[in-house]
């Protein structure tokens, strides 16, 4: 009874932040159908305040690959089972990302290509800008996955909302920063809403093996 109440949590609350991050995500489509690729990228680029540069050069780590180590460590101490899960993400993420951006959209330039047309971009001092690999933006994807895997064991559900706006932070951020473009950005986070559903499903069908041998070795 209680593993059925746990998994009705989870599917509750992943539901809550899966449908907070596609109202994000309409958010960024709809800016993008108005703006484009470019003038969406000048906008938000070009809205900067030094305060602002030092938020984002925090915030951006958030979808840095080592945030799977705290988000592991959490698993391991309140739901060991749920690395599964966890993992998965990671695994199906970084698969989806990679393959796009080095394969697929292996030529897609990053903003810094726009000086060529004479287009002034915001550059913050110290601050390596990358040029290529541009599609999808991997931190995106990255903050997302993790961002509704971990909603979904959160105990509050005000998590499930919390979670995915920060992930959306780290979004802004990638072209904040100047290396990403919006759509860059969008498809990250349909990545990470996709990783995050597939593995959640990883996850369930673990459980079931699970409990079907444990009723195999005590009948």
């Amino acid at each position: 009874m209680i593993t059925e109440q746990k998994t009705d949590n989870i599917q509750q609350h992943f539901k809550i932040a899966v449908v907070t991050s596609l109202v994000l995500a309409l958010v960024v489509a709809i800016f993008l159908m108005i703006y484009g690729k470019q003038d969406s990228f000048v906008l938000i680029n070009g809205y900067y305040h030094p305060s602002l540069d030092l938020f984002f050069q925090y915030i951006t780590f958030l979808g840095d690959g080592l945030i799977y180590i705290p988000i592991a460590l959490y698993c391991a101490v309140y739901n060991r089972k749920y690395l599964v899960a966890v993992i998965a993400g990671i695994i199906i993420c970084t698969i989806l990302t990679q393959f796009l951006k080095n394969v697929v959209f292996s030529n897609e330039l990053r903003p810094i290509s726009l000086e060529a047309k004479k287009i002034i971009i915001h550059k913050i001092d110290g601050l390596t800008i990358h040029r290529e690999h541009s599609f999808p933006s991997g931190h995106t994807s990255t903050a997302f996955s993790m961002a509704l895997l971990l909603a979904a064991i959160m105990k509050r559900k005000f998590w499930c909302i919390i979670l995915p706006l920060i992930a959306f932070m780290v979004g802004y951020s990638r072209v904040y920063l100047s290396q990403h473009f919006v759509t860059d950005v969008f498809a990250g986070m349909t990545i990470g809403i996709v990783t995050a559903y597939l593995s959640l499903l990883i996850y369930f069908n673990y459980l079931k093996r699970r409990e079907q041998k444990k009723k195999q070795l005590t009948s």
